[in-house]
């Protein structure tokens, strides 16, 4: 059997159960439920839809994460960045997906469930909206913190540089006055690989010092998403890479440091 056909018999029930149970409920109507509820129970079915992708999670820095709502900015690898963070993350926050995901099964009512939006790349006046949306989110409600991935896709060329950040995604924490929390993530790239034959895939996630209003009050947001750019990156290629080269070595049948899927 494959890997993602063992993950889909492990977590399928339960992602089917809470989509009957919960899922269309926090879709139709959220307002009925407090947003740390709902949080808590899709926080909860991401860690088993973890454990069925034989996910082990090595996250550093979670002391760092504001008490109050922030902006979290990270490199993004796959579509297992929000999962990661989801799980690893007590604090409730949402995050802006890419609008593709709006017709997908499931997804398509779990992020709105948790109040998170879907940004349309080609759109420019949509996503100047939608940022604007997020801006107001951490103005007025302050009830959740923000996930955003600046590089706008996901970056396929793991060996190498991240993609650009956008200084646009910086604007909504910037204009808002909240904490900038920059994330190193690595290793997503693997567990949803069907043909990786590994007994658990290590993911690596740190959060770094945040950047709040003082830290950043004297640069603008093509200086803060230059910046946040160069720290994941350093961490990712002086940190994170060692540090999963040392767990994958256990698996020296499958793993070559020159190809590291």
């Amino acid at each position: 059997m494959s890997h993602l056909g063992k993950a889909v018999l492990t977590a399928g029930p339960s992602i089917i159960g809470a989509y009957f149970a919960w899922m269309r409920k926090f879709y139709k109507h959220p307002e009925k439920y407090p947003f740390s509820y709902r949080y808590n129970k899709l926080r909860k079915l991401l860690i088993k839809v973890s454990k069925g992708l034989d996910i082990e999670y090595h996250a550093q820095g979670l002391e760092n994460l504001p008490d109050e709502a922030s902006c979290y900015v990270a490199n993004h690898l796959s579509a297992t960045d929000p999962v990661a963070l989801i799980s690893l993350f007590d604090k409730p926050c949402t995050f802006v997906a890419k609008k593709e995901l709006e017709n997908k099964p499931f997804v398509s009512k779990v992020i709105p469930g948790i109040e998170g939006l879907f940004l349309d790349r080609n759109d420019l006046k949509q996503s100047l909206r939608l940022m604007m949306k997020v801006e107001e989110d951490l103005t007025k409600k302050k009830d959740k913190s923000w996930i955003i991935f600046p590089e706008g896709t996901r970056n396929k060329d793991v060996m190498h540089n991240l993609g650009e950040f956008h200084h646009g995604t910086f604007r909504p924490a910037f204009k808002a006055k909240v904490p900038i929390v920059p994330i190193a993530i690595y290793g997503t790239f693997r567990p949803l690989k069907s043909s990786a034959k590994f007994k658990k895939y290590p993911v690596f996630v740190k959060v770094l010092k945040p950047l709040y209003p003082s830290d950043y009050e004297n640069m603008n947001t093509t200086q803060i998403a230059e910046y946040v750019q160069k720290e994941i990156e350093r961490t990712i290629s002086f940190e994170l890479r060692a540090l999963d080269h040392k767990e994958m070595l256990q698996f020296k049948k499958h793993y070559r440091l020159n190809k590291i899927l």
